[in-house]
């Protein structure tokens, strides 16, 4: 017997190529998500101008987790077989519902501010949109996009790791969180990209549905929502070692790099949930699972 599917997915190094920014290798299977009606999430460190533009490129019509789980945002008039909106605290903006889940950037950068003569590092907020473009290889207008953040700071560390360690402690004492991503380390109001996933699969599990949750991620700042699902998918990168996750029980770790790797394992899980197989086994043909 088949069962319902529902995937989160993070985009840098994952589904986007970590230096070209194509998803074109994995296009045959966002066509079979699409096809087949499966809610394909994607949970990101890119904003929600960054998502939204990417969204209609992708062919993508269902909610997204922005700026690594500090925000989540739901189509208007979103509709899906498995989907209740959760009533929580949700206010309306660019055609999306809004889901707030840590502090603001204003509060962030506020609480960050005494520890800037302390320690050499460099945000987005102190980065022309030249300097970011020269760091991510993105152009002006999605430099542009980038910076619209609401919720998150991401900050470029220059100082040594003794350094690190203490501003680690003093965020954290401020009540924010720390996250390791593929280019910047991001610091949120103590929010993350699992707790965001959480609040979403309250949504799409009512009325009995416990569909089959799949998640894929390349970084460290992918380990919460990867921990939380039923097949956590870990997609190699091209400059860097595969983050740990030594206790899931149906990991997959991707022999392909970015959108390569995310295309044949998603094929490979659709094909054997859809078919009644095993969905953890039958998706690990032809990949490594370390």
């Amino acid at each position: 017997m088949s069962r319902e599917m529902l995937l989160f997915t993070d985009m840098d190094g994952t589904l986007l190529d970590h230096h070209s920014y194509s998803f074109a290798p994995a296009k045959e299977a966002i066509a079979a998500l699409i096809l087949m009606d499966i809610p394909w999430i994607l949970n990101s460190s890119k904003t929600l101008a960054e998502l939204s533009e990417l969204r209609a490129q992708l062919g993508q019509a269902h909610p997204v987790i922005v700026e690594n789980g500090a925000g989540i945002a739901i189509p208007c008039g979103y509709k899906h077989s498995c989907w209740r909106m959760p009533d929580d605290g949700l206010h309306e903006q660019d055609g999306f519902l809004l889901k707030k889940t840590g502090r603001s950037r204003d509060d962030i950068l506020h609480l960050l501010q005494p520890l800037k003569a302390q320690y050499r590092y460099t945000g987005f907020a102190d980065m022309s949109q030249a300097k970011l473009s020269e760091l991510t290889g993105l152009p002006a207008a999605g430099v542009a996009k980038a910076m619209q953040r609401y919720f998150s700071e991401p900050i470029l560390w220059q100082d040594s790791q003794q350094a690190y360690d203490a501003f680690v402690c003093q965020v954290e004492a401020c009540g924010l969180s720390l996250l390791r991503g593929g280019r910047f380390i991001h610091i949120m109001g103590g929010a993350d990209k699992g707790r965001a996933m959480q609040w979403l699969l309250a949504g799409y599990r009512h009325a009995g549905a416990v569909p089959v949750t799949v998640a894929l991620g390349d970084s460290h700042n992918d380990l919460a929502m990867l921990k939380l699902a039923d097949i956590a998918v870990v997609v190699r990168s091209p400059v860097h070692a595969p983050p740990q996750l030594p206790d899931h029980p149906h990991l997959i770790v991707t022999e392909e790099t970015g959108p390569a790797g995310w295309n044949r394992v998603v094929l490979q899980i659709i094909h054997d949930t859809r078919s009644g197989s095993s969905p953890v086994e039958g998706s690990s043909r032809g990949e490594s699972n370390e």
